[in-house]
């Protein structure tokens, strides 16, 4: 195998040995013939020359387009994902290497290319299996996937590759796939189907900054909301049914404590104290858990008005003023007079309530607690700061939830119910608002209420 330069010397040396060998013959007839064959030898010798040159140009030529031209077809075929047959080697080594190249990228891609197929097969095995209804969109608004868990009532059946507005039947999903495409942001909602309960969430799939498709997750929460109704409806029949007896063993021991007229240090009187004191504990709990079963069943209508938060702030302050003062805290308002919010005001006062006691248990004795507002264009913030015992990320999770307590000890000292930052986390979705928990650096928590301007 020669190189593309030695194979075009070798050529054109021997082109020129014959020409050489001719021209040597042409002079030695030259004079041997008779002159008028003499013009026909010169004319046959530069015929010759011409077409040898014409045909070792065209040898070189075809040497080198042949083997280029069975390439170009053969990247054609692997762009095509048709891998075929190897190229086979030419005489010219340069050809030869990229030939071989070629041949090795091809096997390589062609590997890869399977490789590519098993785990999208796997993937798409796991897409369709998966509980849950999977979809893309892609960025012309085409439903580029669609799983076989998603409900036909929801979205048609085959419409992968179609437009995905006319395709979807529900009008709040649409609503809501519209609207989160529309800003290029991900998001959650949860709607109703006639009797089955959904959440839908979708999230936008970025490269290079850009968005180049949207993978939506709907899941039948059906179940889990019938579940929850069971739970909430025990709980308001719970709540109900222990607030009469409860109140009942009040009454009676306030009558035995007032007829009877017991010393101070008796036995007996510590006695009702305590029946006293616990009756108290659990007539707040049964409350707060109607207020609970209330928010949560969604029969508390927003009385929305707009009013200054500093009085409200103040009032709360009066009202919170004995506990603080047995504990010598200091209750710091950085709030601005002129600092106004539209929101229930009944509602925000008892989210305020629970936060600022909340501070005041789990904060020592002599400490502060502040509550300061902040506001940007569409969003106003309420934070409440204290000096406590702080809460871990695993406990910042759950401090929500009904009846948690991060020192389950210090909750009972105080008389707490454990139902106060439950409260407090409902009066906050019905603003369409968050409440957050996070860490003070100087020690404590910061309680945080963020809800929108209205």
């Amino acid at each position: 195998m020669r190189s593309f330069f030695s194979t075009l010397l070798l050529l054109n040396w021997g082109l020129l040995l014959v020409l050489l060998t001719l021209a040597l013959g042409v002079f030695y007839i030259y004079d041997l013939v008779v002159p008028a064959v003499r013009p026909l030898i010169l004319f046959g010798f530069v015929l010759i020359s011409i077409f040898g040159t014409f045909y070792i140009s065209t040898n070189i030529a075809m040497r080198i387009t042949d083997p280029l031209a069975t390439v170009e077809k053969k990247t054609k075929e692997i762009n095509a994902g048709d891998f075929g047959v190897e190229l086979s080697s030419p005489d010219i080594r340069e050809l030869a290497t990229l030939t071989s190249s070629i041949n090795e990228m091809a096997r390589r891609l062609k590997v890869q290319f399977l490789d590519l197929t098993v785990e999208k097969e796997k993937f798409n095995y796991l897409l369709q299996n998966l509980k849950e209804g999977v979809f893309a969109i892609d960025r012309n608004e085409k439903f580029l996937f669609l799983n076989r868990n998603i409900s036909d009532t929801l979205i048609q059946k085959n419409s992968q590759f179609k437009d995905y507005v006319p395709a979807i039947k529900n009008k709040e999903l649409l609503s809501f796939i519209k609207d989160k495409i529309h800003h290029g942001v991900e998001g959650k909602t949860e709607f109703q189907d006639g009797l089955h309960f959904y959440t839908a969430r979708i999230y936008p799939i970025k490269s290079d900054s850009m968005i180049q498709l949207y993978i939506g997750v709907l899941s039948d929460i059906t179940e889990d909301r019938q579940n929850q109704l069971i739970r909430e409806q025990f709980f308001q029949n719970a709540s109900h049914e222990l607030k009469t007896p409860i109140t009942s063993i009040k009454g009676y021991a306030e009558t035995l404590e007032y007829k009877l007229k017991l010393p101070q240090d008796s036995n007996e009187r510590k006695f009702l104290d305590a029946i006293l004191r616990n009756t108290d504990r659990l007539i707040r709990i049964v409350e707060d858990m109607l207020t609970v079963s209330r928010l949560e069943n969604h029969k508390t209508v927003l009385n929305l008005t707009e009013f200054s938060l500093f009085d409200l702030v103040k009032n709360v302050s009066d009202s919170l003023g004995v506990i603080y003062s047995q504990k010598k805290q200091n209750l710091v308002l950085n709030i601005p007079s002129d600092f106004r919010v539209k929101a229930d005001r009944l509602l925000l006062e008892d989210l305020l309530v629970n936060l600022i006691s909340n501070a005041s248990a789990y904060s020592p004795e002599g400490s502060s607690v502040i509550v300061r507002t902040s506001s940007t264009a569409d969003k106003n913030q309420i934070q409440v700061v204290d000096q406590g015992i702080g809460i871990s990320a695993e406990d910042a999770e759950r401090i929500f939830e009904r009846f948690f307590r991060v020192d389950t000890n210090r909750s009972r000292k105080e008389g707490g119910t454990g139902l106060g930052l439950s409260i407090v986390k409902h009066i906050a979705r019905l603003h369409s608002g968050e409440v957050s928990v996070s860490q003070n650096p100087e020690g404590g928590s910061i309680f945080t209420f963020e809800f929108p301007k209205k």
